[in-house]
């Protein structure tokens, strides 16, 4: 991903976070998670059918490719977080 892509990619995302914010105000953040996490599956299976002309053949591969890139992206917002809160922790 270039340059241009990955801001790109971080401005679309701080848009949905800012709309899971919003939504935070009236829901739950476990509920706002959950919603979120859905639409990107939802999201997800329909960019997948329209990379193939076999979604069924073609399924697993495209589920690998989310899932390592979903596992990946947690891992280091996880890991900036860990730091945040230790770095909030009194010594």
């Amino acid at each position: 991903m270039d340059q241009d892509q990955e801001k790109a990619m971080y401005d679309n995302a701080d848009k949905f976070i800012a709309l899971a914010n919003e939504m935070a105000k009236t829901s739950s953040q476990g509920q706002v998670g959950v919603a979120i996490r859905y639409a990107a599956a939802r999201y997800s299976a329909f960019e997948s059918s329209t990379r193939t002309n076999n979604l069924a053949e073609e399924k697993d591969k495209h589920l690998q490719f989310f899932v390592n890139t979903f596992t990946e992206m947690l891992q280091k917002n996880l890991e900036e977080y860990i730091n945040i809160v230790s770095q909030r922790k009194p010594s």
